[in-house]
């Protein structure tokens, strides 16, 4: 049962019982699905959005088909003509979501259209990235102006993809990276802010009430620039464990609102990010060395400030990697400062400190997969008991494979592995679900 469905029939038994009045339970029901991101979307709006779509689609299928009978200067105004009546109907129409939602759907992507139609006319070609950004810019007012937020999503998906497909590719306006892996000079300079304004403009776009996902895709794609932009580039892998590890802690520190209780992607980030770290535990001495990767000053220093704003925000902000009070608070604290701290252990790595961080990582994952159970069983959280089983079970099956994978040279072999893998799943189950019931009584 969802969130929302079962708040509805919470609602409506406590109306029921007279602990609350209707009036009041209807009011609680409309500011809970007001503060939804598509709380408001009904059904028949998903189906009006793809409605828009289909009527986007439809007019450049009729168009196309008698492409070759219409004038230049036609096409141009019959062009922006449709564009004129789209947005009118849709401003005429805004209180009847039924059909403000396909036109408002069809009044956005109409710019690219545009555009398209605008360029094969008069056989222009340039750099890739610059209709998109034309597109971007003349929806903007439609996602700032309009009540719904779908043209805000649509327009900060947009900039978004556009920012990661031009900084990650080469030869146009957002270019960050080489082709050469072995280039030593990096994109124009004039190319990073240009970047980080398309960034910002999906950040201010972004309907939603949090900031968890633009946080989350500006923590991504800088890690991404630090892996491959020559202006910025961070070759070792302590400094880039270093980074990665800070970033995925100052996601988890600040992509939440102050009211959430949950850390949701972001928390699945740092898990994978811990997770990787137990896999050092194969290091062989020159296995990371690579002959083309270089740490350029700009990307140490970046990562030297990420994790000193990491580790500052763990120390002084309120961490929820745990529910629960200060205990849980004291223990989220020291499981993210010691996944930071553990990096240095690869800055003149040998198989021992490498060995040593792989079961610092592990004993990680084991403590949050303990406090998340002994926390769902105080807080009668079935959700956090099953987290903190899930982990330990990936953590156990994970380290099996490691220390007893090169054994498995044989049928008979993988019949063993599998049948103790099955009795681990049933115990595992069976645990669960035992400690589940006694969080019901």
């Amino acid at each position: 049962m969802s969130y929302y469905k079962k708040l509805k029939k919470d609602l409506d038994a406590a109306a029921a019982a007279g602990v609350i009045s209707a009036e009041q339970a209807g009011r609680v029901w409309d500011l809970s699905r007001s503060s939804g991101t598509f709380a408001n979307f009904r059904a028949a709006h998903w189906i009006a959005a793809a409605a828009g779509l289909f009527v986007a689609l439809g007019v450049i299928l009729v168009v196309a088909s008698n492409w070759d009978k219409i004038g230049p200067m036609a096409k141009i105004g019959a062009f922006l003509m449709l564009f004129y009546a789209a947005g009118d109907a849709t401003l005429r129409l805004e209180e009847k979501p039924s059909a403000a939602i396909p036109l408002e759907t069809l009044w956005f992507f109409m710019p690219v259209i545009g555009i398209g139609l605008y360029a094969q006319i008069f056989q222009l070609s340039g750099d890739p990235v610059k209709p998109y950004l034309a597109w971007a810019a003349l929806s903007a007012p439609l996602a700032v102006f309009s009540k719904r937020p779908l043209a805000g999503y649509l327009c900060a998906i947009l900039l978004t993809i556009v920012l990661y497909t031009g900084t990650l590719n080469s030869g146009n306006m957002l270019s960050l990276v080489s082709l050469s892996r072995y280039a030593k000079e990096g994109q124009p300079l004039w190319h990073w802010p240009l970047a980080l304004g398309v960034l910002g403009g999906a950040a201010a776009l972004y309907p939603g009430q949090r900031l968890g996902m633009p946080l989350g895709a500006a923590v991504v794609w800088l890690f991404c620039m630090l892996l491959g932009s020559a202006d910025i580039a961070v070759g070792s892998t302590a400094l880039l464990v270093l980074a990665g590890m800070s970033l995925a802690v100052l996601w988890l520190t600040y992509g939440l609102a102050p009211e959430d209780d949950k850390a949701g992607l972001a928390l699945k980030v740092w898990l994978a990010a811990v997770y990787v770290a137990t896999f050092f535990w194969h290091y062989r001495a020159g296995s990371l060395d690579s002959a083309w990767r270089h740490d350029t000053t700009p990307g140490a220093v970046i990562t030297w400030l990420l994790f000193a704003g990491a580790f500052i925000s763990v120390l002084f902000r309120p961490q929820r990697l745990l529910s629960g009070g200060k205990e849980e608070d004291y223990t989220a604290k020291a499981l993210l400062a010691v996944s930071l701290l553990c990096a240095f252990l690869l800055f003149d790595t040998t198989e021992s400190s490498a060995k040593l961080l792989a079961v610092i990582a592990n004993l990680i994952l084991a403590v949050f997969g303990v406090a998340n159970i002994l926390g769902g069983a105080r807080n009668s959280s079935e959700k956090q008991i099953n987290l903190g089983v899930a982990v330990i079970t990936l953590t156990a099956v994970t380290r099996f494979v490691d220390i007893f994978g090169s054994m498995l040279k044989s049928g008979v072999a993988f019949i063993i592995t599998g049948l103790a893998f099955g009795a681990l799943a049933w115990a595992v189950n069976k645990g669960r679900k035992a400690l589940i019931e006694s969080v019901k009584k």
